[in-house]
């Protein structure tokens, strides 16, 4: 999960994230699912998981979630490939490997191995969104 740090006051920052409410809150973490989206299909080519691309072009953000203390949006591939099988399931498979095959049948971490490069793009997407949403606030 990314998570962005707040270089404002507590009281100023609780402030400013009521002037923010929920659509300023969802804009914060969709500019984060927008560069996750990206990254990921950035190491899907890159670890050369792609055919025909069906893949690559599926990934996208899930549903926008919150509960009383968190937001977010999971990134994943979508959908089905030409052929039915499910994006997602095949990109597990090629993450995490399948049972106790050994190679490259035992997967290559593509997504798991880039973890904290991940999050740090995501971060700083986020990180900028909110100084940009709360710099509109203040003017």
């Amino acid at each position: 999960m990314a998570k962005f740090k707040v270089e404002y006051g507590g009281d100023e920052f609780s402030q400013n994230l009521e002037k923010l409410g929920r659509d300023g809150i969802k804009s914060i973490v969709m500019s984060g699912a927008d560069a996750a989206v990206k990254e990921m299909q950035d190491l899907i080519e890159a670890y050369h998981h792609v055919v025909h691309r069906d893949m690559k072009n599926a990934v996208g953000p899930g549903k926008y979630h919150e509960d009383l203390n968190s937001a977010w949006v999971e990134v994943y591939p979508q959908g089905n490939d030409r052929r039915g099988v499910s994006n997602a399931k095949k990109a597990y498979v090629i993450n995490y490997g399948r049972g106790k095959k050994k190679g490259r049948k035992s997967g290559d971490k593509f997504i798991t191995g880039n973890k904290n490069k991940m999050q740090s793009v995501v971060s700083a997407a986020m990180q900028a969104a909110s100084d940009r949403l709360i710099q509109e606030i203040n003017k």
